[in-house]
């Protein structure tokens, strides 16, 4: 863990997938962190509401909740959101406590993820990020 009062990210935990119908375009963005115990809540908000300076970015904030109660075990923790949008071809992670980073936003012919529903997971929590 690289910050005891956060969860830990890194892009290769996330993926975004590109799900296009007659109706519109909904992105799919999906990830996961290591946080320092269980309970804790993550929630992918829109970082900027309003004029979208760059509309082939969208820009995600993720956001914590710590668990006030729960063993202090590092627990792999999962967050998604649902978001249509017609231009995006990346998605930027944003975090109020460290620098962000940006994942490409993949067609769902192209994804990695399975088909029960699973994302790339770690080996184990000592694993290098």
């Amino acid at each position: 863990m690289t910050a005891p009062n956060h969860c830990d990210f890194s892009a290769n935990d996330f993926e975004a997938i590109a799900i296009e119908s007659s109706e519109g375009r909904l992105i799919r963005v999906t990830g996961s962190g290591l946080c320092p115990s269980t309970g804790w809540e993550l929630r992918l908000v829109a970082a900027n509401p309003g004029v979208v300076p760059h509309p082939e970015s969208l820009w995600l904030e993720l956001r914590e909740a710590p668990s006030t109660r729960g063993p202090r075990v590092v627990t792999d923790t999962d967050v998604e959101v649902m978001v249509e949008d017609s231009h995006a071809e990346e998605v930027v992670i944003r975090f109020r406590w460290r620098e962000g980073f940006t994942i490409p936003v993949v067609p769902a012919s192209a994804s990695t993820h399975h088909a029960g529903g699973g994302m790339r997971r770690r080996a184990d929590a000592a694993g290098v990020r």
